[in-house]
């Protein structure tokens, strides 16, 4: 069976247990009123950089209707140009850049304004095509001579079940997993370079478990939903063969099992397992697994490679920027589609801004009573 297209599972491994920098970001504006804006910046593909700016678009897993503004730059040049950019320009870009792919060297910026962060993070969910899920609040604490702000902004993973069946718990702990996929809580601190290596070696052996765990119980599933009735002789009833996944998904030869060829290596666990050459023709060539397990993990990929930098700016002095590093007005966070697998991603800050009106009002107050009380003495 060819294995070329067996990348999406390989890719997904690679990014759960490695990280890389990304050009791309996501900046979000709070004003005073409670509206707000928002901006994505991304490496574009040609057919959405080109794409007329009254039709959608969609980009590497991101979807983008008419009503958001587009623009675009050449990296290391804050000048923005108008969308669609043209041929000519794609062309006159790849001379200036011979030896490499064009989208590589620009961004794209897509920018909304919304009413409300209700509004605003119903959009992003949108964009994602429900990858995710973001849900947003903005609370105001009027106190006179200042207001609070409280921002929180929350990511979850709608389709955990649909992806990973099989739970993580079943391999690490909580702390664990949210360590590995987050970095909090710290478990390497203390321990000495050879110690993290140990520690991290054996939850990357792990997390291999369970993706395997999970592609085992994918394909064993669609056996018996796709191609059961294609079995001859089985050695054993759909009912008893859909009993034994949960033993066998568990079991070293699961386990052990690598990237690239799952389909044959299933192949020989079922043989092994039940003694029988019965489902072989079921992993044949014409059966399509490269096709079957991309639609799988397709909307995996396209979440692992989501790592934007996150940027937030909130109205007045920046009082808690939560779990982000603040510079200035601006609070960036680090994010990454894989730091939704163990638990919600959580984006909180708070801010302040000063009433000077307030402050004019009081003196005046004051200044208003001390002359009262010295006319009356008088």
């Amino acid at each position: 069976m060819k294995t070329s297209r067996f990348y999406i599972i390989a890719a997904v491994l690679v990014l759960l247990i490695t990280s890389c920098n990304d050009d791309s970001s996501m900046l979000t504006i709070i004003n005073e009123d409670g509206t707000c804006s928002r901006e994505m910046s991304f490496h574009p593909n040609p057919q959405a950089v080109m794409a007329p700016v009254d039709q959608s678009i969609d980009n590497d897993g991101l979807h983008f209707g008419s009503d958001w503004e587009r623009t675009w730059s050449v990296m290391g040049d804050s000048t923005r140009h108008v969308c669609p950019i043209t041929e000519a320009q794609w062309d006159s870009l790849q001379k200036v850049f011979p030896n490499s792919y064009v989208r590589s060297h620009i961004l794209m910026h897509t920018k909304r304004h919304f009413g409300s962060v209700a509004e605003m993070s119903d959009s992003l969910t949108k964009v994602v095509k429900h990858l995710f899920k973001a849900t947003a609040s903005l609370d105001k604490h009027f106190k006179w001579f200042y207001t609070d702000y409280v921002y929180t902004e929350t990511y979850t993973l709608t389709n955990i079940q649909q992806l990973f069946p099989i739970p993580l718990d079943r391999f690490v702990s909580a702390d664990t997993a949210s360590y590995w996929f987050t970095g909090q809580p710290n478990l390497a601190e203390d321990l000495t370079g050879s110690e993290q290596k140990e520690l991290l070696d054996g939850i990357e052996s792990q997390i291999s478990k369970w993706m395997n765990a999970n592609t085992f119980d994918y394909i064993y599933t669609y056996i018996v939903k796709r191609f059961w009735k294609d079995i001859k002789n089985p050695p054993v009833g759909r009912g008893q063969f859909l009993a034994n996944k949960d033993s066998l998904l568990m079991s070293p030869a699961v386990a052990n099992m690598k990237i690239f060829d799952e389909p044959e290596q299933v192949a020989k666990i079922l043989k092994d397992y039940y003694h029988t050459d019965a489902f072989e023709p079921l992993f044949s060539e014409d059966r399509h697994w490269d096709r079957i397990l991309d639609h799988q993990y397709m909307s995996l990929k396209y979440l692992m490679w989501m790592k934007p930098q996150l940027n937030l700016v909130m109205p007045g002095r920046v009082i808690d920027g939560g779990m982000g590093k603040v510079d200035g007005n601006v609070i960036s966070y680090r994010f990454s589609g894989e730091r939704l697998l163990p638990h919600d991603y959580i984006i909180s800050a708070s801010s302040r801004v000063t009433h000077v009106w307030a402050y004019i009002a009081t003196i005046l107050v004051i200044i208003l009573a001390i002359g009262s009380f010295i006319y009356r003495k008088k």
